[in-house]
């Protein structure tokens, strides 16, 4: 949506849609195996990419107070942790990525103290 602002929820469905035929369907999948991965490796930069700014953008439209150091610490280690490869697993379950760094993310915006307002 960010690179070709279609937003539009029909558009949406079928891209969701057309991407669960191309994980089931066999012949579809080998169509996208056989897509170079160097290729592969510059779609991966444009949409983590896009994800980034993204994220950054909705910062700044919320106007985000980076000078708060509890928000500077929740930031920082969910980049690092979604950019790092963090992994975690117990038995057969297992998450890492992306997905690890929201759960972290959310855990500390539970777990860490909100700075108290200073009133005038």
């Amino acid at each position: 949506m960010s690179i070709t602002k279609v937003t539009s929820p029909a558009v949406i469905r079928i891209s969701a849609a057309t991407a669960i035929c191309f994980s089931i369907i066999g012949k579809l999948s080998a169509l996208l195996q056989s897509i170079p991965q160097a290729v592969l490796g510059g779609i991966m930069l444009l949409l983590f990419g896009t994800i980034a700014s993204v994220g950054v953008q909705n910062l700044m439209q919320h106007k985000v107070d980076m000078n708060d150091t509890r928000n500077v610490i929740i930031i920082s280690v969910m980049l690092t942790m979604g950019l790092g490869g963090a992994a975690l697993s117990s038995g057969s379950f297992a998450i890492s990525g992306i997905g690890l760094a929201a759960v972290v993310g959310v855990v500390l915006n539970l777990v860490l103290p909100k700075t108290k307002k200073i009133e005038e």
